[in-house]
């Protein structure tokens, strides 16, 4: 085993590498920053161990001494640890530094590089930081390091900037870049060299500040240049491409699904320009069917599908799927997808919410006849007590129950919705509302609620005094279509 030193990218998951995919995936320990994707943790196995480790200006949870000691024991134990850092851990990341200090100590290590803030922050905000005709070579410089001023080689280290050709990109230089600009104009670096500064690249959030030596110096005098940034001084400044920014640029939003449907969605609507963070309250835990449920099954003239987790969940709960001779109803299109995976083709489809399944059951069942629910153990009653009103004998089974789970990186979540704000907050179930309420409390301020369904949406009224925006469908396009809402009525 070995300690990977592991990039996480900028921005979105979406740009982690296929093998840094893999190292966080066979991962025991993960010793991880604030500025990786908070997602990412949730790529790794239920057993593996967090430990924050990020710096903040002012605010180191660990030293670089200790963490270096950290990975060191970590190491030691035999067990594959990743270090996972933003961007790429061997670029103004101490990566090369945690490494010396694992030769040192005898501990096998390995690196795998991520696409750095530098390169993918710029291109996703339409600065080629090279191009034939502005470009030909790019210089990565730190602008926050010590110098021992009676060498002079700070004056020495701004002077190689200032003569260096093509585009310089500065990391980490927002808060010292007045004093630096007047340095290098007074190497002899033009005033009115182009400069751009681009604020969380390589997220939906991504901002840009466009301007010259001088303005952009003034501009960071006045402590207005925001962090985390990188600045790129150099003719490329001038090319501002456009690229399509998606339906929902810049949106922040929580999902609120287990694991690893929060994923799946997080990921979809990043494609379309929102930053997402996956908030997995809740995991689901399979049940096999008592002798009772397996008697019911086998007699029903009626058997429910209320959720595709819950069709996909049949096939584990029912051993033999020839058992099954009842008539299916499906509730919404995914389900009924998911139970032609298992190969069971459903009978009915009903519309995707608990009140369309209770209009088609109503008109379906008979008086007399037997239905039978396989659903989550916590699932909506609307439609069960629409069948019983037609006069059907109604029961239920549960093919799985949600249970309580962990959030790896929530404290990282916490600092960004803080500093960068949430514009929803999407639920996909009633249990997910009460689980929110007790673990985190109620949805940020200023942040709207989107409910998967009506009892969803009474849940989020009930626990937080919020109405909701109830999508219209649960599904995707639902979705997507309450968020364009919240984004016409300027939320």
């Amino acid at each position: 085993m070995s300690v990977y030193l592991v990039g996480a990218g900028c921005g979105s998951p979406g740009l982690i590498t296929l093998a840094a995919a893999s190292a966080i995936a066979s991962a025991r320990h993960i010793v991880y920053d604030r500025l990786i994707h908070p997602d990412l943790l949730q790529l790794a196995p239920g057993a593996c161990e967090f430990h924050l480790a990020g710096k903040r200006e002012s605010d180191h949870t660990l030293s670089q001494d200790e963490i270096n000691a950290l990975l060191a024991e970590l190491g030691r134990s035999g067990e594959t640890v990743v270090r996972l850092k933003g961007g790429d851990p061997f670029i103004f990341g101490r990566g090369g530094e945690e490494a010396e200090f694992l030769e040192r100590n005898g501990i096998p290590w390995r690196a795998v590089p991520g696409v750095t803030s530098a390169v993918g922050g710029a291109l996703c905000a339409g600065l080629p930081a090279t191009h034939r005709n502005a470009a030909s070579s790019l210089t990565l410089a730190t602008g926050h390091r010590r110098f021992d001023a009676a060498t002079g080689e700070e004056e020495r280290f701004w002077r190689g900037i200032a003569a260096a050709e093509g585009t310089v990109a500065l990391y980490m230089g927002t808060s010292n870049f007045a004093g630096a600009a007047d340095r290098l104009v007074s190497h002899g670096m033009s005033p009115d060299t182009p400069v751009s500064v681009i604020q969380w690249g390589g997220w939906g959030r991504s901002a840009r500040i466009d301007g010259t030596l001088g303005s952009v110096g003034r501009l960071a005098r006045g402590g207005g240049l925001p962090n985390p940034s990188i600045i790129y001084i150099g003719e490329v400044s001038r090319i501002n491409l456009s690229p399509e920014p998606g339906r929902l640029a810049g949106m922040q939003i929580q999902i609120c699904r287990p694991y690893p449907k929060c994923w799946e969605v997080g990921r979809a609507l990043e494609a379309m320009g929102a930053d997402c963070y996956g908030v997995p309250l809740l995991a689901l835990e399979p049940m096999r069917l008592d002798r009772e449920a397996r008697s019911a099954l086998e007699s029903a003239d009626w058997l429910v599908i209320t959720s595709p987790r819950g069709a996909s969940e049949l096939r584990e709960a029912v051993e033999d799927l020839r058992r099954v001779s009842a008539r299916v109803v499906a509730i919404g299109n995914g389900t009924s997808e998911a139970l032609r995976s298992i190969g069971i083709v459903p009978d009915h489809v009903a519309g995707g919410s608990s009140d369309e399944l209770a209009k088609k059951l109503t008109g379906l069942v008979s008086p007399g006849e037997r239905v039978l629910f396989a659903r989550n153990e916590r699932g909506s009653s609307v439609a069960a007590d629409a069948a019983r009103a037609a006069g059907a004998e109604v029961s239920s089974f549960s093919t799985y129950r949600m249970v309580p789970s962990r959030v790896p990186g929530l404290e990282v979540m916490r600092e960004q919705w803080e500093s960068c704000g949430v514009d929803a907050v999407v639920f996909g179930s009633s249990a997910l509302v009460e689980e929110y309420a007790r673990v985190i409390g109620s949805p940020p301020e200023g942040s709207s609620v989107i409910a998967w369904g009506t009892a969803c949406a009474d849940a989020a009224e009930a626990n937080f005094g919020r109405r909701a925006v109830k999508m219209l469908t649960p599904d995707m396009d639902g979705l997507i279509h309450a968020l364009e809402g919240l984004l016409k009525l300027g939320i």
